[in-house]
């Protein structure tokens, strides 16, 4: 019962984390003023018989000419026109005829949910059809905002030919379906926002069965095949963003625990016109931290976004170089979470980014170069203990606990580069590329990004999840895995951290709690990660100043291209290798060792530098004593030194 009362407990916090900040409707609220409005609450009926509990605030006086511009609240999933009528009433005081109504199967609204769907969608545009057949509004200065589903729908809508004025589109996504179950791996917010009791949601038939299946698909290959298949069906949208005219302001948390903001940085490529804005960073809502000048700046763009596309004020909203706006995660923490620092980018992805790849090697080192040891593989075990352990049961324990730990054993490999050497950049999105196998015919894979500070505090950043749910058992495979998207400035000193785990929970989550990002495999099984050969597995960093292992040396400007005899030589295990770039350079440099046969042994630098005297440390600790060459290349210099390693 105590467990239940929790369970019923967490999902009240995510309910109220679904929709706008009260920071950001505050904003829009004059203190001490009548209102200057009339309220009207009514019924819309709907072409299946459905109701729509709705109210609408008409301003008092005269209408300029043409009619009041329109603004529609669109409510979080779970929530209710209730939760945002004193805002639909602040905005009707800003001089905006405004109407919020429930959605069908949430507050009074009749029907049955069918979770953000096509169905919805529908709704929505009897709603917009109702407001511009008002004799009171302009048809042509009509727009919506909302968060959650409330984002959503209003975005399919326009992406399938609703025709509105503006929208305003907050923690959204046109793969919001597939991200709940990304990558096989099903995310634990899915699960949370199909355990509504009716209350809050009443589903349809289809929908709910998706609970059940979550609970059961470890065990019956079907229930997952059906949520794969039922799941993303009339919700994602991603192939009908071209055809979306309507000018959008987007919001997206990076750390959003229930949508990838990858959905919204593939639908900038993908919108038909330039008239749209986009903000990644804090964002109240979906388990990101909340930092106030964040939340204060959209509650200014959201003000401007409405005031110029539905008032004609001309601010400066549509500014070209603020097109994209993103604030990145770091040091020092805020009352737990992440500080954010903001800039602004014309184009995505923002200058500066390059990928930089990292291998993982046996001696719990992530480096820039591949492992070229006997080692083949890095194993964990998913230890199930107790084989008749369901996931209900763990869902109930909260995945915490003595009685949870006798049954199932978390298992964690750590790996971390040397220390940066400067402030480091991460803005886009992670990539593992993954060789493995396991014993079971049911495996997960975990990454989860840490940044480590020079005292070993540590801090999570983001994570990639993977779950082979097609698998034979002691296969190898290769499998590149798209992460979420982020934005975070690792500091200088710092280490970056990724492990790889069987359960991705941390100690504490302020929305999470001990609860795993994704559920987990409820299967025992040996698990490897191949590391070496043709069978190397690595993380790819989307980075702005990477720099790690290469230093530079001197502030004097070299004359021209140089490399020097490594020192010490002969040497054991360790040696360092220095090179001068010319003040007229600016490219990719690349700094490899191979053994007397040729073979490479491996890569120290592959990045892009400018001029400035370089040193570079080589740990030949997995090879044997003989005769290497080291050789450095860049697009206008070659030259080859030989060492020797002495044991």
């Amino acid at each position: 019962m105590l467990k239940a009362i929790l369970f019923s407990f967490l999902l009240i916090i995510t309910l109220v984390s679904s929709g706008f900040s009260q920071r950001v409707k505050d904003h829009f609220h004059k203190s001490n003023r009548s209102p200057a409005s009339t309220r009207v609450d009514f019924t819309l009926n709907l072409p299946d018989g459905a109701h729509l509990d709705c109210t609408k605030f008409i301003p008092d006086g005269t209408p300029p000419s043409g009619g009041w511009p329109s603004i529609i609240i669109c409510h979080g999933f779970g929530l209710s026109k209730e939760d945002d009528i004193d805002w639909a009433s602040d905005l009707s005081d800003e001089d905006y005829y405004t109407l919020v109504y429930s959605m069908r199967g949430q507050g009074n609204s009749t029907g049955q949910s069918n979770l953000i769907s096509t169905t919805e969608m529908n709704d929505l545009m009897q709603v917009v059809q109702y407001v511009k057949n008002e004799s009171s509004t302009n048809d042509n200065k009509v727009g919506i905002i909302g968060g959650s589903q409330g984002g959503m729908i209003p975005f399919m809508a326009a992406s399938n030919g609703m025709n509105v004025r503006c929208i305003i589109s907050d923690l959204a996504s046109p793969e919001f379906a597939t991200s709940w179950i990304e990558n096989g791996s099903i995310k634990m917010t899915f699960l949370w926002s199909m355990s509504y009791t009716s209350a809050n949601v009443r589903y349809n038939a289809l929908t709910s069965r998706f609970r059940p299946w979550m609970l059961a698909c470890d065990r019956q290959r079907d229930k997952w095949d059906s949520l794969a298949q039922f799941v993303p069906q009339n919700r994602d949208f991603l192939n009908k963003v071209s055809s979306c005219t309507v000018p959008v302001y987007f919001q997206n948390a990076w750390q959003d625990k229930f949508f990838n903001t990858l959905g919204i940085i593939k639908s900038a490529a993908l919108l038909p016109t330039s008239n749209f804005k986009m903000y990644f960073g804090s964002v109240d809502g979906h388990g990101s931290d909340v930092y106030g000048e964040e939340i204060d700046y959209q509650a200014e763009v959201i003000n401007n976004w409405f005031e110029y596309w539905l008032k004609g004020v001309n601010n400066n909203v549509m500014n070209a170089s603020t097109k994209y706006t993103f604030a990145s995660t770091t040091y020092p923490e805020f009352f737990g979470g992440w500080t954010f620092q903001r800039e602004n980018s014309p184009a995505w992805p923002p200058a500066g980014v390059q990928n930089v790849r990292l291998y993982f090697h046996p001696t719990n080192q992530l480096l820039p170069y591949g492992y070229s040891g006997a080692t083949s593989s890095v194993n964990f075990t998913n230890n199930v203990i107790d084989t008749s352990l369901t996931m209900l049961e763990a869902v109930n324990y909260e995945f915490t606990g003595s009685v949870f730990a006798s049954k199932f054993q978390k298992q964690t490999l750590t790996f971390d580069t040397p220390a940066l050497l400067q402030d480091a950049k991460l803005i886009g999105t992670p990539k593992v590329n993954l060789f493995y196998s396991s014993t079971a015919s049911l495996c997960q894979y975990n990454f989860q990004i840490w940044e480590v500070r020079p005292n070993n505090q540590e801090k999570l950043v983001n994570r990639v999840n993977y779950t082979d749910r097609n698998y034979s058992a002691n296969s190898i495979r290769q499998k590149s895995i798209d992460g979420l998207s982020h934005g975070h400035i690792f500091k200088s000193g710092s280490r970056i951290r990724i492990k790889i785990t069987n359960l991705d929970n941390i100690a504490y989550d302020v929305l999470l709690r001990t609860n795993p990002h994704v559920l987990p495999v409820i299967k025992y099984g040996e698990n490897k990660i191949y590391i070496t050969g043709g069978n190397q597995s690595y993380i790819d960093l989307p980075m702005i100043n990477f720099l790690i292992g290469i230093q530079n040396i001197t502030t004097t400007t070299p004359q021209k291209f140089e490399l020097y005899q490594n020192y010490p030589n002969p040497f054991n295990p360790s040696t360092k290798v220095k090179f001068d770039l010319p003040g007229s350079f600016s490219g990719n440099v690349i700094l490899r060792i191979f053994d007397v046969t040729g073979r490479e042994v491996t890569t120290l630098v592959n990045q892009e530098l400018k001029s400035g005297t370089y040193e570079v440390d080589w740990n030949a600790e997995i090879v044997s004593s003989g005769t290497y060459f080291y050789q450095l290349s860049t697009d206008k210099f070659t030259a080859v030194k030989k060492m020797v390693v002495v044991k």
